[in-house]
């Protein structure tokens, strides 16, 4: 479940003012983006609206669309974002490969409907019980795009439990352009859905279309074994944004 979450403070720097705190992943984004006249954000895997939010109030100029398939945090997401009036666009979908009627696998967590099995739960912080699926509409991100009238797209935030490749194998027009500013994702590192892709099966994915790795952030570890790496998130950017 992608999060904002606090970094871990350092030691202050001599003279430097106080400023509130911003999460990590937050903080990396803003330190590229900062001087950006506007931003377009998909915020795919949307939930209650939480990241979207983050987006609209530290990104003030942006525009953002969000997806999420699942009805009652559809709801919930449709209350929390209303304040923001036409900045924000939430649709009932899912990001997938393709477009079309898709089955989303629902569990107990809001924050765990996947598109994909639950896996091992030994990986979970807690059992979740499985609920029966239903049927909902995915799109992929190269026809939101089209639809939308939107030729590139700044950042890419992913939070689909799993189903992260599929959705990227659905932006190849995107991707062939590198026309995807920055990509912000939850990537796992154990098998917490069946079939799920790893870590190294986005970054090679991504790598094979020139994006390069700026950072994995709000690593989760297994509270048994700390050695165990479950997920974490991660940010990804274009050529573009690589020049010295």
């Amino acid at each position: 479940m992608f999060r904002w979450r606090r970094a871990t403070p350092s030691a202050p720097k001599e003279r430097e003012p106080a400023g509130p705190e911003l999460p990590d992943l937050l903080a990396a984004q803003l330190r590229i983006f900062a001087s950006a006249p506007s931003l377009s954000v998909v915020d795919a895997g949307a939930h209650h609206g939480q990241t979207t939010i983050e987006y609209l109030k530290h990104f003030p100029r942006s525009r953002v669309i969000a997806l999420e398939p699942e009805p009652e945090n559809f709801a919930l997401a449709r209350q929390a974002l209303a304040p923001f009036g036409d900045r924000v666009e939430l649709l009932p979908c899912a990001l997938a490969e393709s477009g079309g009627s898709v089955s989303l696998r629902r569990t107990s967590h809001s924050g765990a409907h996947s598109l994909l099995e639950v896996g091992d739960m030994r990986y979970y912080d807690a059992p979740v019980e499985t609920l029966p699926p239903i049927e909902v509409q995915a799109v992929s991100l190269d026809s939101l795009c089209a639809s939308h009238g939107l030729d590139r797209l700044d950042i890419l935030k992913m939070d689909i439990q799993g189903a992260e490749l599929l959705a990227l194998r659905g932006a190849a027009s995107l991707l062939a352009r590198q026309a995807i500013g920055l990509i912000a994702l939850e990537v796992l590192f154990q098998p917490l859905y069946r079939d799920q892709p790893t870590f190294w099966d986005i970054a090679d994915h991504l790598r094979s279309w020139g994006y390069a790795l700026q950072g994995i952030h709000d690593q989760r570890h297994h509270a048994v074994n700390r050695a165990v790496l479950r997920w974490a998130d991660a940010v990804f950017v274009a050529p573009s944004l690589l020049a010295l």
